[in-house]
């Protein structure tokens, strides 16, 4: 149902759509189901039809106003398409600040009148009333949404997801080749369009790194080695074996692959306390349940997220008519039986810089620079045809070389980077905006956002944001 355009401030007019809850506002949705392990009940589908619209409908210039505890309640969309064509990134920002927050309040008022028992004034508020019968409490569960503000605004990402859709088949099938040895389900594979968008160089604000979001220490616990030359975390395949092992585990613990999954946002304890909290185990009775909530947002939205995204991928032809997927990788691989420096390997096997990069995330921006050696067993991944040229690396470096890798490395040199262009990230400092760190890198508001998946101005301080492209 569609309402007539809205003057909202600043003189902009929108045009708000209405999405009615028991329909689907994106064309053609499959509700596919793959198996008894990755079942949706009728209850979860608007929520996962909701997250496929953000995947594949609502661009980074649109955003969906929802209900917090059941997203497939939408009130409205906005749209900023034009505006972001002739507008500053930094005044593009604020003016979809301005409008968002005054269309929730526009929501809020509808919320607040509907709590006294009146009946519905407008359009809006009839599909409020239309849209929330599911749900159970009369004018309370109008009160709850007025008193705890549960209108939430959700950016879309569908340049995003179009982009990671594209880069995922690099790895798709050398990390399906992982989880059939591991005997999982191939499904599981698809996990990093929730995790990382397939960004090979993902590093999050909280410091989980690679397209699987391993922290520091659950990736030791499965085998990943972190140290001042290689971050394996960041290395698709390794880490596809570290997270084929942390599903076995949640799996045995939990016994259902909707728990695990959940568990890889929430920690295999937590997901327990919440099975035992609601009495059972069904995860669709735990996200679409009607009273207090055992997961906060994000892992209440995982599973959905997860189907949502297995659909869009196993049909993008549909979803992104003309999309071209990335050819998977090949390369040889050659284990190290030395420490060798990035420099002497480059010369020593006759390859460029540039040739190796793309082909090993692992490796850290000190290491390209020679700052470290790769350690000894370090499997280093070369262009197909150059796995002969390992035996070139029998012998030790020169110690002349060793000693010269040595008296370069900064002692600072194991810290986040604090902004070095060449290391692709910066640390957050006091004082610093998203405008001033764009100038820094001479980048725009825009590509900086997108690049980190930002749909807000704030930046935390110390966090960790990624400022140069793949």
């Amino acid at each position: 149902m569609n309402l007539k355009s809205l003057s909202l401030s600043l003189g902009l007019v929108l045009s708000v759509i209405i999405a009615p809850f028991s329909s689907c506002a994106s064309p053609g949705y499959l509700g596919k189901t793959y198996s008894a392990r990755f079942s949706a009940s009728p209850e979860l589908r608007p929520r996962i039809n909701f997250w496929i619209d953000v995947f594949t409908r609502y661009g980074e210039h649109e955003a969906v106003v929802h209900h917090r505890d059941y997203p497939g309640v939408v009130f409205g969309s906005l749209s900023f398409v034009s505006e972001a064509k002739h507008m500053s990134p930094h005044g593009l920002e604020r003016f979809k600040k301005s409008q968002k927050t005054a269309f929730e309040n526009k929501v809020m008022n509808s919320f607040r009148h509907l709590a006294t028992g009146a009946r519905p004034r407008n359009s809006l508020e009839e599909s409020i009333v239309a849209q929330m019968r599911f749900i159970p409490g009369g004018t309370a569960k109008y009160k709850r949404v007025a008193n705890e503000r549960l209108v939430r605004s959700q950016t879309g990402i569908k340049e995003r997801f179009a982009d990671a859709v594209r880069r995922s088949g690099r790895y798709m099938p050398m990390l399906e080749r992982i989880f059939r040895d591991f005997r999982l389900p191939k499904e599981l594979t698809r996990l990093p369009f929730v995790e990382s968008s397939f960004d090979y160089k993902a590093y999050s604000s909280v410091g989980a790194a690679g397209i699987w979001q391993f922290m520091p220490q659950t990736a030791k616990v499965f085998g990943l080695k972190i140290t001042a030359a290689v971050d394996e975390r960041r290395d698709p395949v390794e880490a596809g074996k570290a997270a084929a092992k942390y599903l076995q585990v949640a799996y045995s613990e939990l016994g259902t692959w909707p728990l695990a999954l959940t568990s890889y946002n929430h920690g295999v304890g937590g997901v327990k306390r919440a099975v035992r909290k609601m009495g059972t185990s069904d995860i669709n009775r735990i996200i679409e349940h009607h009273g207090k909530r055992a997961f906060g947002f994000a892992s209440n939205n995982f599973y959905p997220e997860f189907i949502a995204a297995l659909e869009v991928y196993d049909n993008y032809e549909k979803y992104f008519p003309g999309l071209e997927i990335e050819s998977p990788l090949s390369y040889d691989e050659i284990k190290l039986g030395n420490n060798f420096s990035i420099p002497y390997i480059t010369k020593t096997l006759g390859l460029s810089t540039d040739s190796l990069r793309k082909l090993n995330y692992a490796i850290s921006e000190n290491a390209w620079k020679g700052r470290y050696p790769l350690p000894r067993g370090y499997v280093l991944k070369v262009p197909d045809g150059y796995g002969d040229r390992g035996s070139r690396l029998k012998m030790p470096e020169p110690a002349a070389q060793n000693k010269r890798i040595t008296r370069s490395t900064p002692k600072s040199s194991k810290k986040v980077s604090s902004g070095a262009p060449s290391t692709g990230y910066h640390k957050v400092r006091k004082g610093e905006t998203l405008w001033s760190i764009s100038r820094r890198y001479g980048l725009t508001v825009y590509t900086l956002k997108r690049l980190n998946g930002l749909s807000g101005s704030n930046l935390q301080v110390g966090k960790v944001i990624k400022v140069a492209p793949n």
